[in-house]
């Protein structure tokens, strides 16, 4: 086994720790024999502080040395190590390949992450060089979890030159920190006899109760049943004529986020988009930043609308409002005591981008997280400016599906109630202050390291559907790095998130390793990531419907499928016939073929 901490020559990897132990807390013990370099006392007189950066202060500290920390960052600088906080540790030194363990207890208690989990960075430091340190990243759940990371030192330590940081120059959060222990092991301890992170979820079992009422929901509300009546030109029926029936595109909306510049530059990602699939969601393209910025931005969307279309891919647009400063133009910050100035130029954003995308664009974010972003809320002195967004895109384009879009409702394991019930609520007002105007609910799926267990994922599905809109898995990405886990939940959670009948569209935010690690369907040489594989072995084979038959006396096959476009193939005489034809939901489809 590697030591936890990886090091290479001289250069240090900086390697996401995506781990959570959702094992109860007792269900991995430490060995004996270890040493506890932690000066535990000193940790009661813990005071970091950088004006206005952040801040690490003790919360309780109790007469038998237990001690909670709180470490806060109120604006995020321009390094993460320019918030640090070393530990007070005891001299020693250090042999090559000496084996350790820090262990520790935490739990997010705010963030601005769309996982909705604080993150920091450990590194132990093994000499004056910062060249030659250990580090390793870690996203905390929102709950107290226990963590475990073996070490093995790469060179020997002078005992000066030892030190345990922690770096917190994230963007702002907040999280606690308890049980802290570095414990040094005797030469001879194995590495792999030490307690180490563990990686699961509920439900993650293969005879787990949830997949067998998935599974049925599936066959339920995903498929339908279907009829070929094959007749001559004269109208006689086409007896004993082996007839191959092959899906060719899902009803259900499958997609991902994509770049104008790479549709357009390079044919590959194209080509590989559309092998995956049936809808098309700009990343950036449209917001008012990136409209705002480039001249050309409207050319460059209207040559990638052209080349979506071209390969029949439905498109999303993403995003009319996202009501914070951090996320519009620096003129909307200028006049922020001008309410007026403020609505006219979100209108004439409104106005531009709209035009341009014309009967392209079959469904749109209009609103994205208000829940933390409500600069024009508060300018304008209510949600009006939000609801006037879903009006204007009724006006201009009627046929086009209004969604709201909105982050930390499935990550962060489910746990955010509040937040979940702000934004049913949100819904609501929408409703009712524009008659009615939401088609869709958005629910972004950052999942970071508390991984949401499917059955909750679909209570919260559950819960939303009460609104009887459509829902939208709208942003999904995986924190976790190890392949396994991201194969496996993949599976799990769109297993889920189909099954559900109120979903209508998943989309992951990406697709490309290179450019979109969190949501790699393919690798950077273009084969299937772990992500790409679980998602191909279920939409495009084991939800996808291909059969051979023979007609029956009277013509006929009868079959039951996924729905979308199917063809149909067969051979009469020296002629391939081939033809098309669609599964939707609502009745069974009965088709008269007729070859001339």
């Amino acid at each position: 086994m590697e030591s936890f901490f990886l090091k290479i020559a001289t250069k240090t990897f900086f390697i996401q720790l995506l781990l959570i132990c959702s094992l109860p807390l007792h269900s991995q013990t430490i060995p004996i024999g270890g040493q506890d370099l932690i000066r535990s006392q000193a940790l009661k007189n813990i005071h970091y502080e950088k004006q206005g950066m952040g801040v690490a202060t003790v919360v309780s500290a109790t007469p038998d040395s237990s001690v909670v920390l709180s470490l806060k960052t109120l604006t995020q600088p321009p390094f993460i190590y320019n918030l640090a906080l070393n530990f007070p540790l005891k001299k020693q030194k250090l042999l090559k390949e000496q084996v350790l363990l820090l262990s520790f207890q935490a739990r997010t208690v705010s963030s601005s992450l769309e996982t909705g989990e604080a993150k920091c960075l450990w590194l132990l430091r093994q000499s004056d060089s910062h060249k030659e340190s250990l580090e390793r990243s870690v996203s905390l759940a929102s709950d107290w979890r226990t963590y475990y990371f073996p070490i093995q030192t790469t060179q020997a330590i002078k005992a000066d030159d030892l030190a345990l940081v922690i770096q917190f120059g994230y963007p702002p959060q907040e999280l606690l920190l308890r049980d802290l222990q570095l414990l040094i092991y005797p030469a001879e301890t194995d590495i792999n006899s030490l307690p180490k992170t563990q990686i699961s979820y509920a439900g993650q079992e293969p005879d787990a109760p949830w997949r067998k009422a998935a599974k049925e929901r599936i066959e339920k509300h995903r498929k339908g049943d279907f009829q070929l009546n094959f007749m001559d030109k004269k109208g006689n029926p086409l007896r004993k004529v082996a007839v191959q029936v092959k899906q060719k595109k899902h009803y259900f909306s499958w997609g991902a986020a994509v770049s104008a510049q790479d549709l357009i530059n390079d044919p590959k990602h194209i080509e590989h988009f559309r092998q995956a699939f049936n809808l098309a969601v700009f990343e950036n393209d449209l917001k008012i930043k990136r409209w705002n910025k480039n001249d050309n931005q409207a050319v460059l969307v209207t040559r990638a609308l052209q080349v979506l279309e071209e390969n029949d891919i439905d498109i999303k647009g993403h995003v009319l409002i996202w009501p914070g400063f951090r996320y519009l133009p620096p003129i909307y910050k200028r006049h922020q005591d001008n309410p007026k100035k403020i609505t006219k130029l979100l209108n004439q954003h409104l106005d531009a981008v709209l035009n341009t995308t014309r009967n392209k664009i079959s469904r749109w974010d209009v609103v994205n997280e208000a829940y933390t972003n409500q600069d024009l809320q508060r300018i304008t002195g209510s949600e009006e400016i939000l609801y006037e967004g879903f009006r204007k895109l009724k006006q201009k384009e009627p046929q086009v599906l209004r969604y709201t879009n909105e982050y930390g409702i499935i990550s962060k394991g489910g746990h955010d109630s509040q937040k979940q019930a702000w934004y049913y609520d949100f819904i609501k007002r929408i409703d009712q202050h524009t008659g009615g105007l939401v088609d869709g609910i958005g629910i972004q799926c950052h999942i970071g390291t508390d991984l949401t267990p499917p059955e909750r994922v679909l209570e919260i599905l559950d819960y939303y559907s009460e609104l009887d809109k459509k829902i939208a898995i709208s942003e999904l990405t995986l924190e976790i790095k190890d392949p396994e886990i991201r194969k496996q939940y993949t599976l799990d959670f769109i297993t889920a998130a189909f099954s559900h009948p109120s979903v209508f569209e998943l989309l992951f935010w990406g697709y490309y390793e290179p450019k979109h690690e969190k949501a790699a369907i393919f690798s950077e040489n273009w084969e299937l990531a772990p992500m790409g594989e679980a998602f191909f072995s279920l939409v495009h084979d084991e939800w996808k419907t291909n059969i051979i038959a023979e007609t029956d006396s009277t013509g006929s096959i009868k079959g039951r499928g996924f729905y979308g476009l199917y063809e149909y193939t067969f051979v009469m005489g020296n002629q391939v016939v081939k033809g098309e034809f669609s599964v939707s939901p609502g009745e069974t489809e009965i088709i008269k073929i007729k070859i001339p």
